[in-house]
């Protein structure tokens, strides 16, 4: 039954093909990762080569179109538990523009947007009824945490459904009202608990399906060279505000720019989690930045943020310049669990129109985990490039190598070919249309 649904928007895909005017684009993304993995302290490890395959395939006509995003792999040298796997994050199919007021999609699709967050196996709406309102709602099963290509699993005890309101009635403002609710069930486990006269038996502890359910109000501002956005989250489960958010940007002269970000949040945590039983506080967060162009293809960066929890506190100064084809950056971490200096160098430069890529990287930190301890070292290094020898296939390969107390060397090698594809059949293409 539930396979059935998947089979749905693959049919209407089969409709649309035999339909005129589509268009029908894609990519096929082949990689393998190989890594040495130290199973234990005795030194004994296992070689891993992983195969990846990824297919993204879109395919409109008129005010339909399907989209599906899914990836495979297996691991050639080492089998790990499940493979092959096979992770499906997309199978949708869109109405558009329904009567002049709404577009509906249906089947396994990812939510985003206010408070809202997460993939669903359902529909989402989206409604303008009036000029300057939008109003979008969705409900459906969870996906499993794998996103298995398996629909509707215990949808009683998985599920999400949520709405969004955008109201863009004022000028230069756009102010968003958002709702959040998740279910998502718990595995039951037997454990020892006490009686009335203190004497062990056994129970089944089960926190049922309850997880998630936010509200939040935001509200954004843009005028010239200011933007200004706040926000305002409410948890209803453990009734309190979760999150409250103020960021600013501005643009003083053409070469200077400002931001500011301030952020209180709560741990994010499911009510039926058994973190949820745990004791956690809140922390508060500000970010200062300036970006300064000293010359036309030249940028320096500066960040200083601060977290502030109960009784302790971190900070972090990073300064830096960037330029189109290269960046430095220094980072300096002091917290109440040690601190880190850490240098980032990147270098890429493109040659032969773009046909060959080449980059180069390293870094370099040393960190002590607690004021007491000696300080220790890390050096990595990245090296790589792109090669395009025709506009529709690319082939990227990548060497990584790591050096640390821990691990004495540490090398992976990452290799990758795409494949981009987009046709025009039909009545678009006899018509000269996109």
């Amino acid at each position: 039954m539930n396979k059935r649904i998947l089979i749905v928007p693959l049919l209407f895909a089969v409709v649309l093909a035999g339909a005129e005017a589509q268009t029908v684009s894609g990519r096929f993304v082949t990689s393998v990762l190989g890594w040495e993995r130290q199973d234990d302290a005795a030194g004994n490890s296992t070689g891993h080569l992983r195969g990846y395959e990824q297919m993204q395939l879109s395919l409109s006509a008129g005010n339909f179109s399907f989209s599906t995003s899914m990836l495979g792999s297996t691991d050639f040298g080492e089998q790990m538990e499940n493979d092959p796997q096979l992770r499906l994050f997309n199978a949708s199919l869109l109405w558009k523009n329904i009567g002049g007021l709404a577009d509906l999609k249906l089947g396994r699709q990812a939510i985003f947007g206010g408070v809202n967050y997460g993939t669903i196996d359902g529909a989402h709406l989206r409604l303008r009824p009036a000029d300057g309102v939008e109003v979008i709602g969705y409900a459906g099963g969870l996906t499993p945490p794998s996103q298995r290509t398996d629909f509707f699993h215990n949808l009683d005890h998985n599920w999400q459904a949520g709405a969004h309101v955008l109201l863009y009635l004022i000028p230069d403002v756009k102010l968003g009202l958002s709702y959040m609710n998740r279910h998502r069930e718990t595995t039951p486990f037997q454990a020892l608990r006490l009686d009335g006269q203190l004497a062990p038996f056994t129970t089944t502890v089960d926190y049922g399906s309850r997880a998630n359910q936010y509200g939040s109000l935001d509200a954004a501002y843009t005028r010239g060279d200011l933007w200004l956005f706040g926000r305002v989250d409410y948890d209803f489960n453990f009734e309190r505000m979760s999150r409250a958010e103020l960021a600013a940007t501005y643009q003083v002269s053409p070469t200077l720019g400002l931001s500011l970000d301030l952020a209180h949040r709560e741990p994010t945590i499911a009510w039926n989690s058994y973190f949820a039983l745990l004791e956690s506080s809140a922390n508060q967060e500000a970010v200062l930045g300036i970006d300064y162009r000293v010359l036309p293809r030249l940028t320096l960066h500066a960040r200083v943020s601060t977290v502030m929890y109960d009784d302790e506190s971190a900070a972090r100064v990073s300064l830096g310049a960037s330029n189109k084809y290269a960046s430095i950056m220094y980072t300096k971490d002091v917290s109440y669990d040690g601190d880190l200096d850490a240098f980032n160098l990147n270098l890429t430069y493109p040659v032969f129109d773009g046909m060959f890529v080449p980059h180069i990287g390293a870094v370099y930190s040393s960190y002590a985990l607690a004021e007491n301890l000696e300080k220790t070292s890390t050096w990595a290094a990245v090296a790589g490039a792109m090669v395009r020898p025709w506009p529709v296939l690319s082939f990227d390969v990548q060497g990584q190598y790591m050096t640390n107390k821990i691990y004495k060397s540490d090398m992976r090698v990452f290799a990758r070919a795409n494949f981009w594809f987009s046709e025009v059949f039909g009545a678009a293409k006899q018509e000269g249309r996109p």
